[in-house]
């Protein structure tokens, strides 16, 4: 089968687990990024998915928009991304989504949407932070670098508004919906300097359904 998204099936040499480890790279990354994650649920026995996020406006001719949730900004347009590909793997009743930094909130939407529900579990990593305003910014200073102060206190709201104009608001509400003792790995830097530890839990403390 061929999938959008140069979406890529990677397959364990020896497979021991039925569940499939089903990738979403970070903000602007794409799957190649994540060629060492890969190789090392495959060397576990799970077989792994990855495939190119269109997490740039231009991807979505400057309108980025759910036609599922309705709502505008690229946190919902690639949440349905994010869903088409899940849809797509039915060969694999079982699947663990692994998801980095913010990207990880697309994720959580779409996997709130699941119907018949067959994620076994969610791995995070780096993310997503309740603060989104102070990641972007972080993102400007550290990682896509803007060194012009002014405009990077301009590109800011500026990406969190692409990014979603609720922001991460409905981060937890998403998080409910998933079933009683649903199973969360939660990984994070120590000294990342995009997203703090605190702001992360921020996302997970007060939902008191999960095994995180």
């Amino acid at each position: 089968m061929i999938y959008p998204d140069q979406g890529e099936i990677y397959k364990a040499a020896e497979k021991k687990h039925a569940a499939l480890v089903f990738f979403v790279h970070f903000y602007q990354g794409n799957k190649k990024a994540l060629r060492r994650h890969i190789q090392f649920v495959n060397s576990l026995g799970y077989d792994a998915y990855a495939f190119n996020l269109k997490d740039k406006i231009k991807d979505h001719y400057g309108l980025p928009y759910s036609l599922i949730s309705k709502k505008f900004g690229l946190k919902h347009a690639m949440a349905d991304q994010i869903e088409e590909h899940l849809d797509l793997l039915k060969n694999y009743p079982q699947k663990i989504i692994y998801s980095f930094s913010n990207v990880s909130a697309c994720a959580i939407e779409a996997l709130a949407r699941r119907k018949p529900f067959d994620i076994e579990g969610l791995i995070t990593d780096s993310g997503p932070s309740f603060n989104f305003l102070t990641s972007a910014y972080n993102l400007y200073t550290h990682s896509i670098k803007i060194s012009f102060l002014p405009l990077r206190l301009a590109a800011t709201p500026l990406l969190a508004f692409g990014w979603s104009p609720e922001l991460h608001k409905h981060i937890r509400e998403d998080l409910r919906k998933l079933p009683e003792g649903f199973r969360i790995l939660s990984i994070r830097g120590w000294k990342d300097p995009l997203i703090k530890p605190g702001d992360i839990d921020l996302v997970f403390e007060p939902c008191k359904n999960l095994q995180w």
